[in-house]
């Protein structure tokens, strides 16, 4: 009988600081300051609940007026992709899953008005379209650069390897 009230008492003790160490675990907030989220894409939506901001591998197909238009056949990408208040897509920095360029890109309600390409083996590109047909490019690579400038979709083009 002394021994069971003994086990008993030492029972009501352990069970007590078991209680004690889970109430006390709990009330302390982990620190997750150092360390390191893994995920395959996140979601940043406005307070009407519209996504304005997708970090993502690969994102999601364009939203344009409403509906998710297809980029293409092998034309997958992964990156930061932002979009308005309409969640209309309009821009972001990306790399594309097939040949590895990198882009930045920034878009009108309407279509795409700048658009700056780094090849993975070198050179770049950059793109700047106005309305009615005004364009401007810019490349350079290891063999060649080139500059072309349309206005009113009327072509003046500067090449180094035009004959003089």
């Amino acid at each position: 009988m002394k021994l069971s009230r003994i086990l008993l008492a030492l029972n009501l003790l352990i069970t007590l600081g078991l209680c004690f160490a889970l109430l006390n675990n709990k009330l302390t907030k982990p620190d997750f300051s150092n360390e390191i989220i893994k995920v395959r894409g996140l979601v940043v939506v406005g307070s009407s609940g519209v996504e304005r901001v997708i970090i993502g591998s690969p994102l999601p197909d364009p939203t344009i007026h409403g509906y998710r238009i297809s980029r293409g056949e092998n034309a997958s990408i992964s990156g930061i992709m932002l979009y308005d208040s309409e969640g209309q897509e309009r821009g972001g920095y990306v790399t594309d899953n097939s040949y590895g360029n990198v882009f930045l890109t920034l878009d009108s309600k309407t279509q795409q008005n700048a658009l700056f390409i780094a090849d993975p083996l070198g050179g770049g590109a950059m793109q700047i379209w106005g309305r009615n047909g005004n364009k401007i490019s810019l490349a350079v690579g290891d063999e060649d650069i080139y500059m072309d400038f349309i206005k009113n979709n009327k072509a003046l083009k500067i090449r180094t390897d035009e004959k003089e």
